[in-house]
């Protein structure tokens, strides 16, 4: 059977699986949020930004106690938020994503892992004005002070980052990330994920798992959850994943959004020191120099 084939065959069984568990409860849920995309895209999607941007400002303004939170885990740092995302924005992303056909993701299946990643932003309108959002100067300042970091970078190629999603069986290995964006050569410093399950049941599995330094003990678990943030500072032996197969329904897959943020450790030329635009030209030197006490 081919892949093709076979792909057929799970779509006509998460249909059919639908169909069993089809009721007008589920059917006025899934119309609500189908009128949501709907709104959002025939006029809302330019304010995507300002919606998510709105919502950190209202509930996440105390960023001192947010960053207590982030310092206290063991190890690195670490922090959850619930309910991150607005309701609707969050709605708009799962259907987005869920409509996205696997033959369009990048596999990634290192090691036994599975997932289907999805960072092509022509094609989800909607993914695009979260990642402006959370990579505009308002969220990276807020960011900066959650996490107590200077002069964050965000990655415009989404290497390893924007949507994605897996299904029953699938897992994702215990391991560690990378730690180097080679196209923009930074080191990486923040990571960050959020969950865009509405109902998720943590006896399904797929609940990431945070490890000690020595791959041994569990630390910390977080279940997804509807618009729930993960955020942790890189760290070499910052071990987690979800190492067992997932249990979940056919028709329910575990669905986030990630973004990684970098810094660098670039340091100017001592000939060349940092300066402003120069408009003044030193005939005689032959250089361009500046006239600080001037505007």
């Amino acid at each position: 059977m081919s892949k093709e084939d076979e792909y057929d065959k799970v779509k006509l069984e998460q249909f059919q699986a639908n169909q069993r568990l089809e009721s007008e409860e589920i059917y006025q849920l899934r119309q609500k949020k189908k009128q949501i995309v709907e709104d959002l895209q025939d006029g809302g999607i330019k304010n995507i930004k300002s919606k998510i941007l709105d919502h950190v400002n209202k509930n996440f303004y105390n960023t001192h106690d947010l960053q207590i939170e982030f310092r206290k885990h063991p190890a690195y740092s670490k922090l959850e938020i619930k309910n991150f995302l607005p309701l609707d924005v969050l709605r708009a992303m799962a259907e987005e994503l869920n409509n996205l056909p696997v033959e369009k993701a990048k596999k990634f299946d290192r090691r036994g892992s599975c997932m289907y990643e999805f960072n092509d932003l022509t094609e989800t309108p909607i993914q695009e004005q979260v990642v402006n959002a959370m990579h505009s100067s308002p969220f990276l300042t807020w960011l900066q002070e959650v996490t107590d970091t200077k002069d964050l970078i965000p990655d415009p190629h989404l290497i390893g980052a924007g949507y994605a999603k897996n299904f029953t069986g699938d897992s994702l290995k215990i391991h560690t990330d990378f730690n180097w964006n080679e196209q923009l050569r930074l080191h990486r410093r923040l990571s960050l994920v959020i969950y865009l399950n509405e109902t998720w049941n943590k006896e399904w599995g797929g609940n990431l798992d945070f490890y000690d330094l020595d791959r041994k003990n569990i630390l910390s678990t977080v279940v997804p959850g509807p618009g729930n943030l993960v955020l942790w500072s890189y760290h070499n032996l910052a071990y987690h994943g979800y190492p067992e197969p997932m249990t979940n329904p056919i028709d329910e897959s575990r669905k986030c959004f990630r973004l990684f943020y970098y810094v660098s450790n670039s340091k100017y030329h001592e000939k060349f020191p940092p300066h402003r635009s120069l408009y003044w030209f030193d005939e005689n030197e032959n250089t361009p120099y500046d006239k600080p006490w001037i505007n």
